[in-house]
């Protein structure tokens, strides 16, 4: 390098044009970002960027290689279109799309050659757009976009999912049309991370993946901020948009997120015959609209999951706020939910979601599932407008366990498709030491919905505590009480109120009333009865 600078530099005479011409020689063969790194620009490789026709895998790979090679870098992309299939991200390489780039998924399965088993195909030429293993420092970055280009048909049902097969059959029944939404394969997931370290995903757009948008598994230390992701509202099945499997130290923050599946969902998967726990995970400041779950944690649950916060999000237009599904046995433990807004409405039959606030429920897939755990959670400040029943159900021998509802709104709202569903506003089955304080039941009143029933419906549960109640029943005419306790023991009722007049506050089921301390009830004396026993 130095005799070439040196011929040139005496060809030029020293003139100001060789100068200029020298410098920018230099500058085009090792130029920096504002980090000190390398920047290696793709079109420099061969890949255009002129249209989304001609695949540049092998171009960008190279880029990809090159900067690795030179122990990092950022791999640049200037605006433009470049369709790529596979690609392989190593160590030290910030993948960086600009403002105006576009990187899409190739619609040709041919150009997904990477061999890896990723969960639920169990196929090793499952199509993937972005991948790393095993890879350290790695980033993905950029004002630009990663588009899927999802191709989906609507056709008759072709199988019912057995999770929500009397649901299914409620829709059936109710003469709601039998038909769904289909992927056209490739099945391309665009980004999955696996076994990587210091991973970042920031400023992003993710746009119509066909499967799961970005999937990182069995990492740590990974940050994903101010991304928007994006998948058809309508016809997205499956198309998750953040799925964080068996991770570790994961903060997910300011993201703007509208997914046909799961907005954000905490995951322990069977791979490989191998699964992960999931821990120490934030997940804040952000605003989510969802055809399933806008929040959520499963259903697959081969290992733990402890020490998990969301805070300070916004669900709107959401088939279901929050959930945890268990149903691989695993343990879900000291999880904290705190100052999130939910707007929920009633989707098509074969997603899952009642338009319900909230759901925890222990179940087994199979015969041959372990029986897992739910305890330690805690809702604090929930406000939701909602459709469907929320509900905390635990598993004949394994009950939730401490679960605390503070400050916690439910506006219950008539559902908004002919296949109806909902009928208490809280059901709350097999628990273990549950406590709810300052919790507001209110419902429409301009439209009603004929099998709504009362505000509060717990069986089977040990430990209640249960303080500043405010509601009433679903319908103002009807003789449901405001609140059932069944088969409830050694519980603590106090302050409970109800907002118009009523029959019966509290009817008392399968229960011993010493068992029971009712404190400062209908201070107003708007019930005819405040408890009944029965």
């Amino acid at each position: 390098m130095k005799t070439f600078k040196y011929l040139v530099l005496n060809q030029l005479n020293n003139s100001l044009w060789g100068t200029v011409i020298l410098w920018s020689f230099a500058f085009h063969l090792c130029s920096l970002n504002a980090y000190g790194q390398k920047i290696f620009n793709v079109k420099d490789y061969g890949a255009t960027g002129k249209n989304k026709r001609e695949v540049v895998t092998s171009p960008i790979q190279a880029t990809i290689d090159e900067c690795h090679s030179a122990g990092g870098g950022t791999v640049y992309f200037p605006p433009g279109e470049y369709l790529s299939g596979t690609l392989v991200l190593k160590s030290n390489v910030n993948f960086h799309l600009d403002n105006g780039a576009v990187l899409y998924a190739s619609q040709d399965e041919e150009d997904y050659q990477v061999p890896f088993d990723i969960y639920k195909h169990n196929n090793p030429n499952q199509p993937v757009l972005l991948y790393a293993e095993d890879a350290k420092h790695i980033s993905i970055t950029g004002k630009g976009t990663i588009h899927g280009q999802a191709r989906r048909f609507y056709e008759d049902l072709r199988d019912v999912d057995g999770f929500i097969e009397k649901e299914t059959e409620n829709a059936r029944q109710s003469g709601v049309e039998m038909k769904k939404y289909y992927k056209i394969p490739p099945f391309v997931s665009l980004i999955y991370l696996v076994s990587c370290e210091h991973v970042e995903i920031s400023d992003i757009r993710v746009i119509e993946s066909v499967d799961w948008s970005v999937h990182v598994q069995w990492s740590e230390n990974v940050t994903i901020r101010n991304c928007y992701i994006y998948t058809s509202l309508e016809a997205g099945v499956n198309a998750d948009g953040l799925d964080i499997d068996g991770c570790k130290n994961v903060t997910i923050s300011d993201c703007i997120i509208e997914t046909g599946d799961d907005a954000i969902v905490l995951k322990s998967t069977l791979t490989k015959n191998r699964s992960e726990d999931c821990e120490n995970i934030t997940v804040t400041n952000s605003v989510l609209t969802s055809t399933s779950a806008a929040l959520k944690i499963g259903t697959e649950t081969y290992g733990d999951f402890r020490n998990i916060v969301f805070s300070n999000c916004v669900i709107k237009d959401s088939n279901r706020g929050f959930s945890i599904v268990v149903r691989d046995g695993g343990t879900v433990q000291d999880v904290l939910v705190s100052n999130i807004t939910m707007e929920l409405n009633r989707k098509a039959f074969y997603y899952w979601g009642d338009a319900d606030p909230i759901w925890l429920v222990i179940k087994k897939r199979s015969e041959n599932s372990k029986v897992g755990e739910i305890k330690n959670i805690s809702f604090d400040h929930i406000i939701a407008h909602g459709q469907g029943t929320s509900k905390l159900e635990g598993y004949q021998g394994s009950k939730l366990k401490n679960i605390t509802l503070n400050n916690v709104q439910l506006f219950m709202h008539p559902e908004a498709t002919k296949d109806k569903r909902a009928n208490h506003a809280l059901i709350a089955s097999k628990v273990e030491s549950l406590h709810v304080d300052g919790l507001r039941i209110y419902w429409d009143e301009e439209q009603v919905e004929p099998s709504w029933g009362s505000a509060m419906m717990l069986e089977n549960v040990d430990y209640l505590t249960l303080d500043n109640f405010y509601g009433r029943q679903g319908i103002k005419e009807s003789t449901s009480p405001v609140i059932i306790l069944d088969n409830v023991g050694k519980g603590i009722v106090r302050n409970v109120e109800p907002e118009a007049q009523t029959g019966t506050l509290i009817l008392v089921k399968n229960s011993k009333k010493e068992d029971f301390r009712f404190i400062d009830l209908d201070s107003f004396g708007q019930a005819t009865e405040k408890v009944a026993m029965e």
